[in-house]
């Protein structure tokens, strides 16, 4: 399953999870829990979470315009010789 890290633009009393599990346009994807809602950067109050599923960056970003952006997130292990 491919994953993905989107980027938001949250205000100071949006800043939950539970608040962004219920925005439009996400509410259809499984967000990972466990990853949680990360700040990014507290003074443009940008935060990541992490999604699998298969995602239309472009729809996701017309239908809510909190996503700011939406990156792969591939897995990093060591590759044996």
């Amino acid at each position: 399953m491919v994953r993905y890290l989107v980027t938001l633009h949250l205000l100071p009393k949006e800043n939950t999870l539970e608040y962004v599990k219920e925005l439009h346009g996400l509410r259809e994807l499984k967000i990972d829990e466990d990853y949680g809602l990360v700040l990014i950067s507290p003074k443009r109050n940008l935060y990541t979470i992490r999604v699998s599923g298969d995602i239309d960056p472009d729809k996701l970003t017309s239908v809510q315009p909190k996503v700011k952006g939406v990156y792969a997130d591939v897995k990093i292990a060591p590759i044996k010789s």
